[in-house]
């Protein structure tokens, strides 16, 4: 069984993932939503920015669970 700190970390950590896919889904509508080339290559690169974090939560997990944390 987890101690009360692996389960909150695993919180904290599952918590920051479901933001990243908002944050995503939220660049990828605005995107949809305008024809203007700057704001379109801004949202681009927003999610971008946000795959690159939600590999670092990814490896966060697979460390936590390799280590026996979470």
């Amino acid at each position: 069984m987890l101690d009360a700190t692996a389960r909150r970390r695993e919180a904290d950590i599952a918590e920051v993932a479901h933001a990243l896919a908002s944050a995503r889904c939220a660049a990828r509508l605005a995107g949809l939503g305008t024809s203007d080339f700057v704001v379109r290559e801004l949202l681009l690169r927003l999610i971008d920015e946000i795959s690159q974090v939600e590999s670092a939560v990814a490896r966060l997990i697979s460390t936590s669970s390799r280590d026996g944390v979470a």
